[in-house]
């Protein structure tokens, strides 16, 4: 659950719908100034499913010390079991998307493989969920290599549907960022910017959703633009009530408006029930945001 203090209670926001609105923006992603990578079908379906291993545990809001608690305050324990739930049932319908959502699930307690140097080392507590993750994510990047090398090469349809374009140059990019968190010299694939893009869908969804008054970052960085280098740094600016601009402008149509069920509650909170009770009452409203081009 994403929790927002609100001037007279809490704003709330489950971790599924978080990822759907990650999903619109995967849905409209490509510009004059930022490459769509097609095929997309295994990234889209990793923005959308990115965290549905919380769908259960975010039917309810839970406290701790009489305030709701927001998922960056959650026990370790609980929160690889989520996770783990997930990673599983993602990869279980496409080893490409799986392997990006458990990149993105150890990147988290992991300095996001160098994105956020400035977060601190991997805690004990997540040390072997990290270390699980990258084995398995060797693994899933093993099984498509061998797809690959089994699937004809004739330029048609079996070429054409391919939508795990992963190379022996990924499998370089795995060794090094499980290593010391960089990226080899002279790498070449694409597995590095799709993980990219993961990220950028995600920070730019969070920025509509842990706050009730967005923008709740106001950049977004590291972003492919085109090749597997090349990157630009998002800027997010409230244009008017529910409007944003954003620059250079990532998505395929301007205006684009996407949406976010919230609910928010105001009354008091004793205790777990009468915040279920509260959460329930208070009525799911659908927030809309129009994201616009800079000058429009």
């Amino acid at each position: 659950m994403i929790v927002a203090e609100t001037a007279d209670g809490y704003q709330f926001v489950t971790q599924p719908d978080h990822a759907a609105l990650a999903g619109q923006f995967a849905d409209a992603w490509g510009s004059e100034s930022v490459d769509r990578p097609e095929p997309a079908g295994s990234l889209v379906l990793a923005a959308y499913a990115h965290d549905t291993g919380w769908q259960s545990y975010d039917r309810r809001p839970r406290l701790a010390d009489g305030d709701p608690v927001d998922f960056r305050e959650m026990r370790p324990d609980t929160w690889i079991d989520l996770y783990d739930e997930g990673i599983d049932a993602v990869a279980g319908m496409d080893a490409y998307a799986g392997l990006l959502v458990s990149m993105h699930g150890a990147g988290l307690r992991n300095r996001r493989y160098g994105l956020s140097p400035e977060w601190p080392e991997t805690p004990t507590a997540y040390r072997e969920f990290v270390d699980r993750e990258q084995r398995r994510q060797r693994r899933l990047l093993d099984g498509l290599l061998d797809e690959e090398a089994d699937l004809p090469d004739e330029g048609g349809a079996a070429d054409e549907g391919r939508d795990a374009p992963v190379s022996e140059a990924d499998r370089d990019l795995l060794r090094t960022l499980h290593g010391d968190e960089r990226v080899p010299d002279g790498y070449d694939g694409r597995l590095w910017a799709d993980y990219r893009r993961l990220q950028a869908w995600d920070a730019l969804s969070l920025a509509f959703c842990i706050t009730d008054d967005p923008p709740g970052y106001d950049e977004v960085g590291a972003v492919p633009t085109s090749g597997p280098r090349e990157e630009a740094t998002l800027t997010v600016t409230r244009a008017g009530a529910g409007e944003y601009t954003i620059d250079p402008y990532p998505f395929h149509e301007s205006p684009l408006t996407v949406t976010v069920p919230v609910r928010t509650v105001t009354a008091p909170i004793a205790d777990g029930a009468p915040l279920a009770r509260a959460y329930y009452a208070a009525g799911r409203e659908t927030r809309r945001f129009t994201l616009r081009r800079s000058g429009e």
